[in-house]
């Protein structure tokens, strides 16, 4: 390139790279060298010079959900415009496979890595990590990592126990997701407070923790609805579950909201088209991956600084599952198109 643009292999090096005062004309005729050999730099050539490969590692435990979809979406559009590559890893949520993924990115010279399971603590994820920046998504493992982006868990729970007792229900269910990761502690800890501020008994037949699966929230709802607490509302840690407790309830021959109202985390793309709509919790999943990427970034250019937890917000949105009568025409316009 340089011997067809009729400079040194250092002047064409300092064009490419911005470096060095270059007549305007020099840069000209080198850029139009490299287009003309469609020349690119290497970036493991650059990486040996600079300790810097450009790249990031994602870790997700199911990449076809939708949920850890949109937060590679955000992520992948806010790296790109960084000037990072993304490096994907579909792990699942087995410890062994989990810590296999993180090793393999760090084979890979990534400069940072983003992780949204957490199957162990804190000493193990810094015994694999070292001095590698990370940043946690939907999860915040204290001790480890440069920061994390976590929705508000506790508080949407309330907000939808809350709604639940608005419409004068005082038996009002649980099904949660495994008390062994973020979401699943905070939102069951939100159910209790909620519950407790309104005055309303939390028997032990009135909520159950499983797995975040339909079938798990299926199985779990038939054994509250076979308990002696008669339940007049239920309340899901997950869209999942609540499709469950949908499959439970119709099994039972119960009319939801009219026997049973239901309300759920996570306004999914299904839920404005569910018979009826399902009242969720909504949040913004792409802006999280997004806020994730540039926590990494920051953190890669500034290694030493503090990093810090950050929190995406919540909002309610309430259709015909809870009681509620509002018209759904806007939910299918936006979904459908």
């Amino acid at each position: 390139m340089a011997e067809r643009a009729g400079v040194s292999s250092a002047t064409a090096s300092r064009a490419l790279n911005g470096r060095g005062q270059l007549a305007d004309e020099t840069r000209a005729t080198v850029f139009q060298a490299a287009a003309d050999l469609d020349f690119r730099p290497s970036p493991v050539a650059r990486s040996l010079r600079t300790r810097h490969t450009s790249t990031v590692g994602l870790v997700v435990p199911y990449v076809a959900h939708s949920f850890y979809a949109s937060l590679i979406k955000g992520a992948q559009s806010y790296l790109h415009e960084a000037g990072y590559r993304l490096i994907l890893v579909d792990s699942g949520v087995e410890p062994e496979s989990v810590a296999a993924g993180i090793t393999t990115l760090l084979d890979h010279q990534v400069d940072g890595v983003l992780v949204s399971t957490t199957p162990f603590g804190a000493d193990r994820f810094n015994r694999l990590l070292g001095t590698k920046p990370c940043v946690f998504l939907d999860e915040v493992v204290s001790g480890a990592g440069h920061g994390s982006v976590a929705i508000e868990n506790a508080k949407g729970v309330r907000m939808l126990v809350d709604h639940m007792a608005w419409h004068g229900h005082r038996r009002i269910a649980f099904v949660g997701g495994p008390n062994n990761n973020t979401a699943g502690i905070e939102r069951l800890a939100g159910y209790r407070d909620a519950m407790k501020k309104n005055e309303l008994d939390v028997p032990a037949d009135l909520y159950r923790l499983c797995d975040w699966s339909i079938k798990a929230g299926f199985a779990a709802a038939l054994v509250i609805l076979a308990g002696t607490s008669s339940p007049t509302a239920i309340v899901t840690a997950s869209a999942e579950l609540a499709l469950g407790v949908l499959a439970a309830a119709r099994s039972r021959q119960l009319a939801i909201p009219d026997d049973l109202a239901l309300a759920s985390f996570d306004d999914r793309y299904f839920a404005p088209l569910l018979q009826p709509s399902l009242t969720a919790i909504a949040y913004d999943e792409v802006e999280m991956g997004r806020k994730g990427a540039e926590m990494l970034v920051g953190a890669i250019k500034e290694p030493k600084a503090e990093g810090h937890e950050m929190r995406m917000d919540v909002r309610l949105v309430p259709r015909r599952s809870c009681g509620c009568s509002r018209d759904m025409t806007a939910d299918l316009d936006e979904v459908i198109g």
